[in-house]
């Protein structure tokens, strides 16, 4: 895996793109801004490119946070995705490997990951070590075309 920055950020964003479509979402402007911001900004995170046989076949984002509660940061895992033709053959996991081995080089002290019951995603991280949460996420969206 390769650790992402200005020179893999393309390959990066179009990775991107095809895992919003895969799952039914747009990948905006909005996303691609975000996604390059983080690119440049090492203070809100990393990304990780993932390569197969020298190929680009997957990324991975990790967003920090400084919490009270763990005494330092921690970070959310945002995308892990590989593309299809490479999926089964535990890559998914060895990229989780590497990241939160990075991560934890880093100094982070924890890292969150969500992922829907019973889902492929949540197997994998239950098989490396995560603990599903007794906390229940929720989500205020803010409008920013429609502030009342």
């Amino acid at each position: 895996m390769l650790l992402g920055g200005p020179a893999t950020s393309e390959t990066i964003i179009g990775l991107a793109r095809q895992f919003w479509t895969e799952a039914g979402e747009t990948f905006a402007r909005r996303q691609e801004d975000a996604l390059r911001t983080l690119m440049v900004d090492a203070s809100l995170g990393r990304a990780w490119l993932a390569l197969y046989r020298g190929e680009p076949v997957g990324f991975a984002v990790a967003l920090y946070r400084h919490s009270i509660g763990y005494g330092g940061r921690v970070a959310l895992l945002d995308d892990l995705y590989l593309v299809e033709r490479v999926r089964g053959r535990g890559l998914g996991r060895r990229m989780l490997k590497a990241l939160s081995a990075d991560l934890e080089a880093f100094g982070l002290l924890q890292l969150h990951a969500f992922a829907p019951r019973n889902s492929a995603a949540a197997s994998l991280y239950e098989g490396e070590g995560f603990l599903r949460s007794q906390m229940q996420l929720y989500e205020r969206p803010f409008d920013q075309e429609n502030p009342d």
